[in-house]
């Protein structure tokens, strides 16, 4: 059985160009057939997108990240530059308004998927520390299970208080989405102050309807999380498989962080990918640090090593 075709996000590269037809012609000349335009898609790329992705030798566009173009009052690209659960109802007006952008900019390039940041909620510094602590070897110790607890009760408190602030604005984009043929990806976060918490991921599609909602599992994130002893990656993509829309590929190690090229991390891939069901979109998500081989070299070890689902 041949490999699922694997889009490349623009997120290796667009910040290295200013011409946005030449973004979609690298991606080409790596060997990608379809793309995922990034967060960091500049607003002076898209004119350029928009004309080379009527060539039909160009890669076909299939997700867009939100916000994306980067709306022009932001100085730097960030997906939290607004996020749909701010207690400031103006933060959350304009999080909702560059959504909506981002919507009818997927449509006009004939995309099939927009992935979301849902917003965050709780102290911050809590997952660092426990990162400090599991790299200095402190799984399992008493301390570590203490301040763990701690964060997760936190986090989970903030989540019930900002989450009819995110829903509100959610099923409006919805909506918007089903109408225009667009489905919204909920992306897994790497930092557990960002909603939900994982233990919620069930409740909250409950309320959010499918096909227009699903969920979008980001591999890296959840390698990072399982490490921390967060989640358990195989029961957590088992569990979301029937709402799974969409996939961010990248490898992870304690050490590197993620988004390294696959094969460089630690990440079981032999074991996760046949959890993926059929029809999975799948994006390889690679820092700008990696060079353009290592974006082959990924290519083809997808190409080689994905296994059927089972």
């Amino acid at each position: 059985m041949a490999a699922p075709t694997l889009a490349l996000s623009t997120c290796w590269h667009a910040d290295r160009t200013t011409d946005g037809a030449a973004l979609l012609r690298q991606a080409a000349a790596l060997g990608f057939s379809r793309v995922e335009l990034s967060h960091n898609t500049r607003f002076n790329l898209w004119p350029g997108i928009l004309a080379e992705h009527r060539n039909p030798e160009a890669p076909k566009i299939d997700v867009l990240h939100n916000f994306c173009p980067v709306p022009i009052e932001l100085l730097r690209p960030h997906p939290n530059a607004y996020e749909f659960s701010d207690p400031n109802p103006a933060k959350r007006r304009l999080a909702e308004r560059h959504s909506l952008a981002t919507l009818e900019a997927a449509a006009s390039v004939g995309a099939r998927f927009v992935v979301l940041h849902l917003g965050s909620a709780g102290p911050r510094g809590l997952a660092d520390s426990l990162e400090t602590l599991a790299l200095a070897g402190q799984i399992g110790s008493r301390t570590y299970v203490r301040e763990k607890i701690a964060a997760i009760e936190a986090w989970e408190k903030a989540f019930h208080e900002s989450w009819p602030r995110v829903e509100e604005i959610l099923l409006r984009l919805g909506e918007r989405a089903q109408s225009l043929g667009i489905r919204l990806g909920l992306e897994c976060r790497e930092n557990p102050r960002e909603i939900p918490p994982d233990d919620f991921w069930d409740k909250l599609l409950t309320r959010l309807p499918a096909p227009t909602f699903g969920y979008w599992h980001d591999f890296g994130h959840a390698a990072g999380k399982q490490w921390l002893g967060l989640i358990d990656h195989a029961q957590h993509l088992r569990r979301l498989a029937p709402r799974l829309i969409g996939v961010h590929l990248h490898d992870y190690s304690p050490e590197k962080g993620d988004h390294l090229p696959l094969g460089q991390g630690s990440i079981p891939f032999s074991q996760l990918l046949p959890l993926i069901p059929p029809n999975t979109h799948f994006s390889l998500e690679l820092s700008p640090d990696v060079s353009a081989e290592e974006v082959r070299a990924s290519l083809l070890w997808w190409n080689q090593n994905q296994p059927a689902p089972s």
